[in-house]
């Protein structure tokens, strides 16, 4: 499986990057499956009073709903969980994972930087900790004519999403496997 990090600040292009690439790597015939990290969400797919909410309350250490469109697991966790914990999640069949907003050390992960502008860039890296280690910029400073250490992509365009996603599976071709 290649694991794939989409990091950047909020309203840089991740999503719509992500986006991009999921589509590019479906119509390449792969696999693909995407985390979404929200650290500052309070989404809950948990009610209070429904039946899951009180399967939880009873004691279960986690719920599996299923329904006619839908699966959903649902567990309690002390803050938000990182890429170990979600890959126990991830069905073996998948060829792609697409991070979007995830941050992981991990060295088998593919990381892509995302900023609006060359400012943000460094806030980025400087938020996020990142000195090192990915390998390629997208995002909404793809927009203007930037000069890089490394190759810019721009998302919303599909010669640029197939040259990044073949950088992509180039760089991951390299690392351990899961």
């Amino acid at each position: 499986m290649l694991v794939v990090s989409l990091i950047g600040l909020k309203k840089c292009g991740k999503t719509a990057t992500a986006e991009a690439l999921i589509a590019e790597f479906v119509k390449r015939g792969l696999n693909v499956g995407s985390i979404k990290v929200m650290p500052n969400s309070t989404l809950t797919l948990d009610v209070e009073g429904k039946d899951t909410w009180r399967h939880r309350r009873a004691g279960s250490g986690f719920v599996i709903t299923l329904s006619r469109q839908e699966m959903g697991f649902i567990a309690a966790t002390e803050g938000i969980p990182g890429l170990k914990e979600a890959m126990r999640l991830v069905p073996q069949e998948t060829d792609v994972l697409i991070c979007e907003g995830l941050n992981d050390t991990d060295p088998r992960v593919v990381k892509i930087l995302l900023a609006r502008d060359r400012e943000m860039l460094e806030e980025t890296k400087r938020i996020r900790g990142i000195s090192d280690g990915y390998v390629a910029i997208s995002g909404i400073i793809s927009n203007e004519e930037v000069e890089l250490d490394l190759p810019v992509f721009n998302a919303l365009k599909g010669d640029s999403v197939a040259a990044l996603a073949d950088l992509i599976i180039k760089e991951g071709s390299d690392l351990p496997p899961w």
